[in-house]
């Protein structure tokens, strides 16, 4: 077992000596939910928020998911498409912040799902929604990684055009990205904290100074778009005849972007007052991200004039290719380009930092195999050093997927989506189905009377969704064009539901019963 650190003295017992600090009533009310508290507490709410907005990263978040709606119906949902979903985005990410309030806890979503669901649903709801939350993290991290690769690619055409990457190198960039952020997530909290800080300040000056250059340089060289074109022009770039139904798939770009923000949940217990403080940084950095975003959509439209050049272009990244449009290739646009590489590495970092802390919760809860080897919490950085070789080498080995097919790989890469989404899905949905449930108690964020409304409003955004991220690109697909997502999704849960009612309904208890109970 890990070393626990030292507990200090009960809040009542802190009461009647007059003086209660912070952590004795975070590390109590961990005790109640059914864990010790193993890692350190170095997270405040600048830093918490700073990480959370870092995960989102909105600059590069958006330079590599705006194939969704430039390449899909040009302009349109660049302006009312991205301010559409995000209002709905929102109810989703207020529900899931008072859930972190209540129980705030590294497991998140799966522990919240099991905390909600109706008794004889408990376990297998959980159950599902950590699967399905190991899934996206492993998949979905391997994507990130393979993104930064792709912008690493990109910067080097920049300034080599001639530059035409094989397989195998583009596989070595992977894994030296995977590298070295496996050895930034081990460090401690407080100091992850300050890369966050780092991070999100680098990212924020490169989105300003971008806001403020790319209408200029559109504007003097001439390449540039109306405001007419810009609200109401759409190009249909898909061989699908109905626009409305093109429309609804652009959603999938905010989604992408506003996602990733249940990282904050995963380090509640390394974060101080995490009742308080995780919800905060939640609800504020997503608020920030669709704001932002909109504004930052609206000067996209702006300068992406040619929209066929663009998406053609040799850098493989429409952003990249944006700046290159607006500004030439020079000096200025190879500079942001850089800063927009180094900010994806924040990106990269946050999420696959929260989804070690996912791989450490679910083995502490015995869901995952060799548990007690994964739960391990290293005694000199208080952080799961296990869990993250574990994740990482899981990357490096999804990556060598590349080497015999990149369709293949993007398959998996699309297999996470759903997954994914229900593990956001999940949690809500088992809240609004036991309304009267005597074990939820709210936390210092509540919605109050607000709070059932706005989840249902949440869950038909969710359900919504689903079929979004299952919707090939084209009407009659080919394996490349494929969206591969349901079929990997029913292919995991036709693994993961017959291990469950077979074997793991007879040993599996729940999260928060098996620490206390060893």
């Amino acid at each position: 077992m890990s070393e626990k650190i030292e507990r200090h003295p009960s809040v009542a017992v802190s009461a009647v000596e007059g003086k209660v600090i912070d952590s004795d009533v975070e590390n109590e009310k961990l005790y109640y939910m059914g864990y010790d508290q193993h890692m350190k507490r170095g997270f405040t709410f600048w830093s918490m928020t700073a990480f959370c907005l870092t995960g989102l990263g909105l600059l590069p978040s958006l330079g590599g998911t705006i194939w969704f709606s430039l390449g899909y119906l040009g302009l349109l949902p660049m302006t009312w498409g991205w301010l559409v979903a995000s209002f709905f985005i929102m109810f989703q990410v207020l529900s899931l912040a008072e859930m972190s309030s209540s129980m705030p806890t590294a497991g998140g979503l799966y522990y919240w799902t099991f905390k909600n669901a109706p008794p004889k649903a408990k376990k297998v709801a959980s159950w599902v929604t950590a699967w399905c939350q190991v899934m996206a993290a492993s998949l979905g991290g391997a994507s990130f990684f393979m993104t930064q690769a792709d912008m690493i690619q990109a910067l080097v055409v920049m300034f080599n055009p001639d530059f035409d990457p094989t397989a195998w190198q583009t596989y070595l960039i992977y894994l030296a990205c995977v590298i070295v952020c496996a050895i930034v997530m081990v460090l401690p909290s407080k100091i992850l904290g300050h890369i966050s800080n780092v991070f999100v300040w680098l990212g924020t000056i490169t989105f300003f100074i971008l806001l403020i250059a790319l209408p200029i340089y559109s504007k003097q060289s001439g390449n540039y778009n109306s405001a007419k074109d810009m609200f109401t022009s759409s190009y249909n770039q898909t061989e699908w005849s109905n626009s409305g139904l093109v429309f609804l798939l652009t959603f999938l770009t905010p989604c992408w972007c506003i996602s990733g923000y249940d990282s904050t949940a995963h380090l509640s217990e390394e974060t101080h007052n995490a009742s308080t403080v995780v919800p905060r940084a939640m609800v504020i950095s997503c608020v920030a991200v669709a704001v932002l975003g909109y504004i930052f959509n609206v000067v996209l439209a702006f300068a992406a004039s040619d929209i066929d050049a663009i998406l053609g272009s040799p850098l493989g990244q429409p952003l990249g290719a944006i700046l290159v449009l607006a500004m030439g290739n020079g000096a200025l646009a190879k500079f942001l380009w850089i800063c927009t590489v180094l900010s994806n590495f924040g990106v990269v970092f946050v999420n696959n930092t929260a989804g070690t802390r996912v791989y450490f919760a679910y083995a502490r809860d015995g869901a995952l195999p060799f548990a007690k080897w994964l739960s391990h919490v290293n005694t000199v950085t208080k952080t799961p050093l296990n869990a993250t070789m574990a994740l990482s080498t899981v990357f490096a080995l999804i990556g060598l997927i590349s080497l015999g097919s990149t369709d293949a790989l993007h398959a998996f890469f699309s297999g996470s989506s759903l997954a994914g989404a229900t593990a956001y899905l999940m949690p809500i949905l088992m809240r609004c189905l036991y309304e009267e449930n005597p074990q939820y108690i709210p936390g210092p964020f509540s919605l109050g009377k607000w709070s059932k409304p706005i989840r249902w409003v949440a869950v038909a955004w969710g359900v919504f969704t689903l079929p979004l991220f299952s919707f090939p690109s084209t009407p009659n697909p080919d394996v490349s064009s494929f969206n591969w997502s349901v079929g990997f999704y029913l292919g995991l849960l036709c693994l993961i539901l017959p291990w469950y009612f077979i074997s793991a309904r007879k040993w599996f208890s729940g999260p928060g019963e098996r620490e206390h109970a060893s």
